[in-house]
């Protein structure tokens, strides 16, 4: 057991890391919980956070009202949209972020496994920090402290000022 324990925190080390606005992100349209179509392209010029997640992701639960603070410090400078996964139930997801306690922006990624592959999504969360050139800043699986996202969300606004 202790085995898997030290196999899962390097993998988890392994796989946050920067891109360095080395790569875009893949392209999408997805419809938003108001029915509003978002595209990849509606992202460009201003920095974005896109956290994808699943309605009985535990760690998600902790996570998205910690972002949910951030999002509401940050939203005039940073665009945010929490991508939920293997749902269309858009009642369901209204009454996931009421029980939860968060109102960012959800777009539905539904059961369209497609998104998962392209985004590289190996389990919930998983966010991407984008550039305002829709560069990969940084990817992050897993769930993280307020203190963590706080600093990259500083270096995100710092490098796109530029």
């Amino acid at each position: 057991m202790k085995k898997v324990s030290i196999i899962a925190s390097i993998c988890l080390l392994l796989f946050s890391f920067s891109f360095a606005g080395l790569k875009k992100i893949p392209k999408f349209k997805l419809k938003s919980e108001d029915g509003k179509i978002i595209s990849r392209e509606d992202l460009k010029g201003k920095p974005s956070i896109l956290v994808f997640w699943s309605l009985n992701c535990s760690s998600c639960k902790k996570e998205l009202p910690i972002l949910n603070k951030l999002y509401h410090k940050y939203k005039d400078k940073i665009n945010f949209y929490a991508i939920v996964l293997f749902t269309n139930n858009v009642e369901k997801v209204k009454q996931r972020k009421k029980e939860w306690g968060f109102d960012i922006p959800v777009l539905i990624g539904g059961s369209d496994s497609k998104l998962v592959y392209k985004y590289r999504v190996i389990g919930v969360p998983t966010t991407y920090f984008v550039n305002k050139d829709l560069t990969i800043f940084k990817l992050i699986y897993g769930k993280r402290k307020k203190e963590e996202f706080q600093k990259i969300i500083e270096e995100l606004l710092k490098k796109n000022s530029q």
